[in-house]
Order: C-alpha cells, then structure tokens, then sequence
C-alpha cells in the first residue's frame, strides 16, 4: 500500500511539473513581447512609422507562434515626445488535453527621447531636471500625473 501511495505521489509532482512549464511558456513569450516592446520597437520608431512597427511586431510575434493582428496592435504618440504600445496578445495554452488561450494586454509608456527619470527625479519636480526641459508644457503636465497613486487609483477604480 505503501508503495503505491509513493508513486501516486510522484505522479502528482510530475504532473504539478508538467502544468508548471506549460503555463511557462505563454507567460515567457509575453515577456519577450513585453520587452520588444520597450526596447527594439521605442528604438524603431525614431526611423520608422507606426505601420512599419506593427510589421515589426507582428513579425517578431509570428516568430514566436503568437497571432497577433494589425488591429491587436495600438501605436500612439503623445506630443511627438511620448509613445504609447498597446497589444491584444492571446497566447496558446495546452495541457494534455485541454487547449485555450491565455489573454494579456501589455501596456508600454515611455518617453521617445530616452531621458532618464529616475537618475534625475530625487527631488520630484519636473521643473528642475536640465534633461526635461524642452518638452512641452502638456507633456509635464501628463507626466506630473503619471504617478505611482494615480496608477494604483485607475488600476482599483476598474
């Protein structure tokens, strides 16, 4: 008796195993979205438009054995100093014999310029960093209220 409750056991750690890796999968290929995202596709967008960085990404996703549509795809700048990423990612999931898709919705903010905010913004007024100082009044503005509470506010307020 003793024996086969061993290898029950065993069963069910192989099993809690092979669950673990496949949810692994989808969660990793979001990561390597995520980090196209914020890396490759911001340093793109100085060269290219918003069409050529959905071909980009659409490419890339492909590549990885995500669909991924142009309309998943939102590409928005702010002031021509802010760029905005949106996906609509569903990403296959299988465990043996149960198949869905796993949906995300990666979120990418940041500024096309490359400043560093956080090596500069200790003191937390936009005003007295050297490095924002050409942006656009509107473009303070937006990231004055581009806080870490204002985030959690929107996040919960849903």
């Amino acid at each position: 008796m003793y024996r086969y409750f061993r290898k029950l056991i065993l069963l069910g750690l192989l099993l809690l195993v092979y669950v673990a890796i496949s949810f692994w999968v989808p969660y990793s290929k979001l990561w390597l979205m995520q980090d196209l995202m914020q890396t490759q596709a911001r340093l793109f967008f100085a060269s290219q438009s918003g069409k050529d960085i959905q071909d980009f990404l659409i490419k890339k996703a492909e590549a990885l054995d995500v669909p991924l549509k142009r309309e998943e795809i939102k590409v928005e700048t702010i002031n021509g100093e802010i760029i905005y990423f949106e996906l609509q990612l569903n990403v296959p999931l299988d465990i043996l014999f149960y198949h869905t898709s796993l949906h995300f919705e990666p979120k990418i903010f940041g500024l096309i310029r490359g400043f560093d905010l956080d090596k500069n913004a200790a003191s937390g007024n936009l005003e007295d960093l050297s490095s924002l100082a050409e942006l656009s009044d509107s473009t303070k503005n937006y990231l004055r209220n581009k806080t870490l509470r204002n985030y959690f506010e929107e996040f919960f307020a849903h």
